[in-house]
């Protein structure tokens, strides 16, 4: 897929839709553990195709063209330096508020917003991007951790999943769904992360960057992860790369024996590096849609759900998903295809559940859902290890046909019912209520400190933040006409794609 996904705006062809359903029911899947790479490169790129599908709709690429240009700019620069051409690189921006840089097999490489937010000179970005294209090129094994959904649900699916899925539910367990933070896509070993390390400083120094500015960027990652509390960190990137001491010092010992190219940055300064980042989103991406406690708010479609309270939610670029407590049931919703009736699509899904399970429905029901035009059908499946409702529910809203999918047992039927019916417009309050706060460039007065230019300049951060994210000292005064990054609450934009473009 060549465009940036967006949230709610990637449609589901209507065999995914099945997929969906059968997520509910699957078996409890331990952590697989397989090679990532094949016999050859060929095979590599192969594997990387589908693993950037998986990318794309499991965490999401995010679109800002002043930052995607310069990305791709660096990047084939790199590129240009290995010369390489065993493998297809591509760099691209995901939607993840964590700092994160990963590849996949055949020259994927992806970078996040919440790591572009903490660049502060070309060459660190140099640095991670030579890093990433070293896993890449050195063919390293990476162990994939994925995770499988909902296993107390029921132990095996029933019949009226089971045959209409097939052979498609096996692939579906082992599909990761915890993406938040992405870390199933790569678990290197100290030794590769060491000879990713050495090789990616050498490929940014051929290329004219200063190789030691890896060793900076990794280090205010560190410290990134380390100003956050146990219950704010949910993923680092180091989580899948390991830092150690030794690793640091390796870095500096390497990078000091190497001469670095001329340089010819294509952001020499930070005014220039910075204005490649200006209103990039940090933190959550209210065009995606945001969470409050149990009620899903989505601006740029204009609509509203709210899930049973005490659920797991999750938001994601193919669904929002709302989850019992202890697995019992699920609720799930997601594009099923372009605007149409939706009781014509309806009676095609009945058709096909018709055909491959012999199975009908046991209600259909036409009629609206929160003043959008709705179609429910329901299913009962008793041939598994417990009676299980299926409930779907097509509505058009927002210019699409999209797919609200449950599935329960008859003590949950209730709460799945009122949180369908929850669904509606959102009102002008809601919808001007939805912010995210956007990395803005301010510029400092002299002798001004950091904490008076939060104040005057509306900054979210604490002042040791906004000293970290910008290598600075909390307490330093400031220059006349430094260019500071904050993060500023701003609101989400109604009626825009997802992404920012």
């Amino acid at each position: 897929m060549t465009n940036p996904v967006t949230h709610f705006h990637q449609r589901l062809p209507e065999d995914c839709l099945f997929l969906l359903a059968a997520l509910a029911v699957s078996l409890a899947a331990s952590p697989v553990r397989g090679q990532l790479l094949g016999p050859s490169p060929q095979r590599d790129i192969e594997q990387g195709a589908e693993m950037a599908k998986r990318v794309e709709q499991q965490i999401g690429l995010y679109s800002l063209p002043k930052a995607d240009a310069y990305l791709g700019e660096l990047g084939a620069r790199l590129v240009a330096t290995v010369n390489d051409p065993r493998w297809k690189f591509t760099f691209q921006i995901v939607d993840q508020p964590e700092p994160n840089a990963f590849a996949i097999p055949g020259g994927g490489i992806y970078v996040s917003r919440g790591l572009l937010a903490l660049v502060n000179r070309e060459d660190e970005l140099a640095g991670v991007l030579g890093h990433e294209m070293a896993h890449v090129t050195q063919r390293h094994s990476a162990r994939q951790q994925r995770k499988g959904f909902l296993p107390g649900l029921l132990s095996l699916p029933g019949n009226v999943v089971g045959n209409v899925v097939g052979e498609d539910l096996g692939a579906l367990i082992n599909a990761p769904v915890d993406t938040v933070g992405g870390a199933w896509l790569s678990h290197y070993s100290r030794g590769q992360e060491t000879e990713a390390d050495r090789i990616g400083i050498r490929t940014a120094a051929q290329a004219g960057y200063q190789p030691l500015a890896l060793a900076d960027i990794l280090l205010r990652l560190e410290q990134d992860v380390a100003s956050q509390t146990g219950q704010e960190r949910r993923f680092s990137i180091f989580d899948s790369h390991p830092m150690t001491e030794t690793r640091m010092k390796d870095i500096r010992r390497r990078a000091a024996a190497l001469t670095p190219a001329t340089p010819h940055p294509f952001a020499p300064d930070e005014a220039s590096l910075f204005a490649r980042f200006d209103g990039m989103w940090w933190g959550e991406n209210p065009d995606a849609g945001v969470f409050r406690k149990n009620q899903f708010l989505q601006p740029s479609i204009g609509f509203t759900i709210t899930f049973p309270e005490g659920w797991k939610n999750q938001n994601t670029p193919q669904y929002v998903i709302s989850t019992h407590p202890k697995q019992e049931a699920i609720l799930l919703l997601g594009i099923a295809g372009p605007a149409s009736d939706p009781e014509a699509t309806g009676e095609k899904f009945i058709e096909r559940m018709r055909t491959k399970a012999r199975v009908e429905p046991v209600s259909t029901r036409k009629g609206p859902l929160g003043e959008f035009p709705a179609f429910v059908v329901t299913y009962l499946d008793r041939s598994g290890r417990a009676p299980a409702y299926l409930h779907f529910a097509w509505v058009a809203m927002g210019g699409e046909t999209y797919q609200l999918i449950g599935l329960a047992p008859e003590k949950h039927r209730e709460a799945l019912r009122n949180a369908a019916l929850s669904l509606r417009p959102l009102t002008d309050v809601e919808r001007r209520s939805v912010t995210g706060k956007r990395l803005r460039i301010v510029t400092a007065r002299a002798g001004e400190r950091l904490e008076t230019l939060a104040a005057r300049a509306g900054n979210t951060w604490s002042p040791a933040y906004t000293a970290l994210a910008n290598g600075l000292e909390a307490d330093a005064p400031l220059r006349e006409g430094q260019l500071i990054k904050i993060a500023r609450t701003e609101p989400a934009r109604p009626g825009s794609q997802m992404t920012d473009h």
